[in-house]
């Protein structure tokens, strides 16, 4: 969750629809290619000028930013990123354009480019590359995106000012939506991508299949300029499938409904034979890998959740900067995203908790008055939590275009501030779900300085010794689940892979 900015317009909005809501706050390129990007290929001619293009990245930055969890914090990390962005940005035909290259504090493996020049890629991307020849090869195919003028395509198509509509749709497809208007529609966008990685759909998704292979050819291609190992296209999709079934074994052997950035760039397996055989005449190693600095570079790196943005464990939210804590009623999985922490049962009941700004001064006007406007509010009643004055009501509201029963709850915080909870189902409320919700309220409770004892996980870089084999070095890992799968992941190892003693290695640590 960006908790420590403001949120853009009610960022717990649309997924659980409500009516307008209150303000939410948070916690070189061949020319025969060239020309057929500039007369827009299949999609027809473009109107839009480089010169407009840079307009249209300036203008949408910011809300990247806001929309990602803004940039990660860490000024020798993003140096070296962008390092790395300027050398592949001049082995293409705009190297005397200025790019702007960003890591987004965001776990999410993600990465995608707007018009102009901007690109960018999450912390949980470079926590999964293996070496800076796949940092740059991820970098040089969203170079071509642009280089391609593939994105500034689909903003030609779109016209930009239907962006609110455009986020409207990809948020319905989560939880349907009412919730307050283009702020609520932009907001169900956000936490319907978050679920699943798909919170950039604007902004990855839409590329053709074709011009897909185009960056991926002007990827290998710069990655040949830059002085890199080419065949780092190739291994980095090979990760990303790797990554994607990790995801799964996590999620008990199922896949995401709103998959990665592997699938919102439909990275096919045919796209990982294709750029193999761009590479097939290169003599393997013969350019830059640069694995030890690579490594050095991210040696630190935050990995999941962040102190930033909370903590899930199991059921347990917790947020040591803004010191509170809850849990989720028993049954449901949680996901922390930018927007708003998120669950679902095994019976398809829905929770989601973020906060609200508020005028009135207690809960039930705020519920009644400046959260819902829309509908009618029903079975209002105090409740007191932890000490702090809260009240839960009742409302119908609407799950993929269906309607569905809706618990309330709004907690006094600060500064007119108020924590907000919302609990749904398809099904009509039994006396159990009614006691499970409130419940779950009651659990809220403010913490005490210094009583947080959640650490984040962070990347830390080990030199392996003699006699170390895969499963021995995965027991240094500490994270709850899958310990030894996720550290062959992280270090694209297969199965029964010797260590070769003094090689550098990525594990998990708490920090």
């Amino acid at each position: 969750m960006i908790w420590r900015r403001q949120l853009t317009a009610a960022l717990l909005a649309a997924t659980l629809g409500l009516g307008a809501c209150a303000e939410g706050v948070a916690p070189v390129a061949g020319e025969r290619r060239t020309a057929n990007a500039d007369r827009g290929g299949a999609l027809g001619p473009l109107s839009l000028d480089r010169e407009q293009e840079a307009k249209i990245g300036r203008e949408q930055h910011p809300k990247v930013m806001a929309q990602f969890g803004g940039a990660y914090e860490d000024a020798k990390l993003q140096a070296y990123f962008e390092s790395v962005g300027n050398r592949v940005k001049n082995a293409t035909e705009l190297k005397d354009q200025d790019f702007t290259f960003t890591i987004l504090d965001s776990d999410v493996v993600n990465a995608f480019a707007l018009p102009g020049g901007y690109v960018y890629a999450s912390r949980g991307l470079l926590a999964l590359a293996r070496d800076e020849a796949e940092l740059a090869g991820v970098l040089g195919h969203e170079i071509g995106h642009v280089v391609a003028r593939h994105t500034a395509q689909r903003y030609d198509r779109t016209r930009m000012g239907q962006l609110g509509a455009v986020a409207a749709q990809l948020g319905g497809a989560l939880l349907g939506g009412y919730l307050g208007g283009q702020g609520g529609a932009q907001a169900g966008a956000q936490v319907a991508g978050q679920l699943g990685a798909a919170g950039a759909a604007y902004y990855v998704q839409g590329f053709s299949r074709e011009q897909e292979f185009e960056a991926d050819e002007l990827g290998v291609q710069y990655l040949r300029g830059a002085g890199y190992e080419p065949r780092a296209m190739a291994s980095f999709l090979e990760q990303l499938n790797a990554e994607d079934g990790l995801a799964a074994a996590r999620a008990g052997g199922k896949r995401e409904a709103v998959p990665s950035w592997l699938r919102s760039h439909p990275r096919t397996a045919d796209r990982v034979t294709r750029a193999a055989e761009l590479v097939a005449d290169e003599n393997p190693g013969s350019r830059e890998q640069n694995r030890e600095r690579f490594l050095a570079s991210i040696d630190g790196l935050v990995y999941g959740d962040s102190p930033a943005q909370g903590f899930v464990r199991g059921r347990t939210f917790e947020h040591p900067e803004l010191g509170f804590r809850f849990e989720a009623p028993d049954g449901f999985a949680l996901r922390n995203t930018a927007a708003a922490v998120i669950g679902q049962d095994r019976e398809g009941r829905l929770m989601q908790f973020g906060m609200g700004q508020g005028r009135s001064g207690d809960p039930e006007s705020y519920i009644t008055r400046e959260w819902v406007k829309q509908g009618e509010v029903r079975d209002v009643q105090e409740l007191d939590v932890a000490g702090l004055q809260g009240a839960i009501g009742f409302a119908q509201i609407e799950v993929n275009k269906r309607p569905a029963q809706a618990m309330l709850a709004a907690i006094e915080g600060e500064g007119g501030n108020f924590y907000r909870f919302v609990y749904a189902s398809q099904q009509r409320f039994s006396r159990a779900d009614v006691a499970d919700f409130e419940e779950s309220v009651r659990t809220f409770r403010r913490l005490r300085p210094g009583e947080s004892t959640f650490r984040p996980v962070k990347v830390d870089i080990y030199t392996t010794r003699s006699g170390d084999t895969q499963e021995s070095v995965a027991r240094r890992m500490e994270v709850e689940t899958l310990p030894l799968e996720t550290f062959r992941v992280l270090n694209g190892l297969e199965p029964g892979q010797p260590l070769r003693a003094g090689e550098p290695v990525k594990i998990l640590v708490k920090g």
